[in-house]
């Protein structure tokens, strides 16, 4: 297992070098100019020249991809030991705020937004899958059917306005931003306002993915069901739960534990949508409005940590893998 987690971690390594590497050069050399905004556009044309070659603008590519990282490794360093009194090096060309303080500021708010919607996903979708899965061709399994292929195809940020308007306009309990605004809460009543605003996004959120997971399911149940040791279990006079939620359910569930890489990375782009109409000021929203006014060190920065943080989260999926299947030996 040790041996193991060495290796891949110097593949994670040379791999990130990659991802680096190619995400820099994407941007770098996109079109426009994505250091312009980082200049002063009052001044005149002979202080803007000055300014471009005292920050190292018009240097060469692979010069600048060296000082931006080292600019990056010497913000991270700081981050994790909590450095206080460091100066920042990477900065937002339109807040000027620090990169990598602000994206984790950004990321606890959309963390626990993404784990309560993964949570909502997953306890919704493996009891419809496994019901429909023993109920195939009746009338439970044709209305899980029609559901789910309604969820699928009906878009979720209208889902999402329509039930802004029924909570907010029609009952008038506020449902926008992470707390109520103009009003201060203290102690329990903060806890569940806050829990209040977040629930009703991650549901909402989590409806898409149930609608998709639960087929998944039942499709992997149905499989593992005409297997011969399920037909082995039941002919040594198993009861059914045993037969089905301890045989067949661990094996159908092994393909899901992949599905568990998507999580970390999931934080920069799974709930843009929401945050947008849902006024969160999450991490996801950050980035697509540093992608959009092209802040340059945003971007990089941004690929390259969900470069990092899939990386992690496939590792993570490989030894659950291993726990949970025997078979699977990760030599």
């Amino acid at each position: 297992m040790l041996s193991y987690i060495v290796r891949r971690l110097i593949q994670m390594g040379l791999t990130l070098v990659i991802i680096s590497v190619l995400s820099f050069l994407i941007v770098a050399l996109a079109p426009g100019d994505p250091y312009a905004a980082q200049l002063d556009p009052k001044a005149k044309p002979s202080d803007i020249e000055r300014q471009r070659d005292q920050m190292g603008y018009d240097d060469p590519v692979v010069q600048k991809y060296i000082k931006f990282y080292d600019q990056f490794f010497s913000d991270l360093a700081a981050v994790v030991t909590g450095d206080s009194s460091h100066e920042w090096r990477l900065k937002s060309a339109r807040t000027k705020e620090p990169v990598l303080p602000t994206m984790w500021q950004k990321m606890l708010i959309t963390l626990p937004l993404v784990i309560l919607t993964t949570i909502i996903t997953w306890t919704l979708s493996f009891p419809v899958g496994i019901g429909t899965a023993l109920r195939r061709g009746k009338p439970v399994d044709r209305i899980a059917t029609i559901g789910s292929y309604f969820l699928i195809s009906f878009p979720g940020f209208w889902l999402a306005i329509l039930v802004i308007k029924f909570v907010n306009g029609t009952l008038g309990i506020p449902v926008v931003s992470p707390t109520t605004l103009g009003v201060e809460l203290g102690g329990p009543r903060e806890f569940m306002d806050r829990t209040w605003h977040m629930a009703v996004p991650a549901f909402i959120a989590a409806l898409g993915g149930v609608a998709v997971l639960s087929r998944y399911v039942k499709g992997q149940m149905l499989e593992v069901m005409g297997q011969d040791y399920i037909r082995t279990a039941k002919a040594k006079g198993l009861d059914g739960d045993t037969v089905y939620y301890r045989h067949a359910l661990r094996n159908a569930s092994l393909p899901f534990i992949t599905m568990l890489a998507g999580l970390l990375p999931s934080l920069f782009g799974g709930s843009v949508v929401f945050e947008a109409i849902y006024a969160w000021p999450g991490l996801g929203r950050w980035v697509f409005e540093a992608v959009l006014a092209k802040d340059l060190f945003i971007v990089i920065t941004s690929l390259f940590v969900g470069s990092a943080l899939t990386l992690v989260g496939i590792l993570i999926s490989d030894i659950l893998y291993s726990v949970a299947d025997p078979r699977v030996k990760l030599a």
